[in-house]
């Protein structure tokens, strides 16, 4: 069976180019604020993959605010499922407390002290028999959704929309993202290069795991493994802590399509420090559907953040 037809219908349709050379010279914004109904960005494309055949009960994890699980929730409960979210401390803002407080309305939280706590809460669903999703949706099976997003991409360059990128800029948290857009322009032919911007420490994502997902999306697909080319200088002070370039990024783009400054804000500051010119896209990967319609009668959060 061609692994294009193992994904269920969320309404996923190509997503719209930008010209941003109004912040930099050459950039393109490829924004999947809108990705899907309800709430978008890069999460559906994954939970398109991941929820195709699976049980009635899913798990999955996230720091406190998590919006791969907020999408897990709205989407698999739009689906069907039953959802379970292990979370764990993070930074907090008011944004991330909405996040979390219109997840926990769609879902059974497992609040943990910890990352490490959070794997093994999850570890343990799924020896009960719950079917279990990685943090950010990025299994091989996830990653698949942005094999697919590449090919979109590449439709849109072909078609006349923009100029083939020497770069894609990305945020990378789980690697799912930018592995699959790493496949995809690989399997075209391209010497595009995706830049991935680490926004998690290393320990929680060394090389080898990225290397281990490609593989993964290898066999999957029949496709030669890619990886991206990691850019590390827009962490700060680590996952969650916003940078001043980041707050910068938000606010230069403010008037075009909202980010936020775990993610998108540090990757389009990495963007736009390139010092090269040539054509280059920023893939924009937050929801930009408005959280109100999700957060009406839902009750506000506990105190969970210590």
């Amino acid at each position: 069976m061609n692994w294009r037809n193992e994904q269920i219908d969320l309404g996923i349709a190509p997503t719209p180019v930008i010209d941003g050379s109004g912040l930099k010279p050459g950039l393109w914004i490829k924004d999947d604020g809108h990705s899907a109904s309800r709430y978008g960005g890069n999460k559906p494309r994954k939970l398109a993959y991941l929820l195709h055949g699976a049980p009635e009960r899913i798990a999955t994890m996230g720091a406190m605010g998590s919006h791969h699980c907020l999408a897990t929730a709205v989407h698999g409960m739009s689906a069907g499922h039953q959802v379970d979210v292990v979370t764990f401390q993070r930074p907090h803002t008011p944004h991330v407390e909405q996040v979390l407080q219109a997840t926990q309305a769609r879902a059974t939280m497992h609040v943990t002290a910890s990352l490490d706590d959070a794997k093994d809460t999850l570890a343990q669903l799924g020896a009960q028999g719950v079917m279990t999703i990685p943090a950010g949706g990025s299994s091989a099976r996830g990653a698949l959704g942005f094999v697919q997003a590449g090919e979109e991409l590449i439709a849109q360059v072909n078609s006349g929309l923009l100029p083939r990128p020497r770069r894609i800029w990305a945020a990378m948290g789980t690697a799912g993202t930018v592995v699959g857009l790493a496949m995809a322009v690989k399997a075209a032919g391209w010497d595009t290069e995706v830049m991935a911007v680490r926004v998690v420490p290393h320990a929680w994502l060394p090389e080898s795991d990225i290397v281990e997902l490609a593989a993964g999306v290898a066999r999957l697909t029949g496709l030669d493994p890619a990886v991206p080319t990691i850019d590390d200088t827009q962490l700060g002070d680590g996952y969650g802590e916003a940078t001043t370039a980041g707050v910068a990024a938000v606010d230069a783009l403010a008037s075009v399509t909202p980010l936020e400054t775990t993610y998108t804000g540090k990757a389009l500051a990495a963007a736009l420090a390139d010092t090269d010119t040539a054509p280059a896209v920023f893939w924009q990967t937050h929801n930009t559907w408005s959280l109100a319609p999700l957060l009406a009668g839902t009750a506000p959060c506990s105190n969970v953040w210590a």
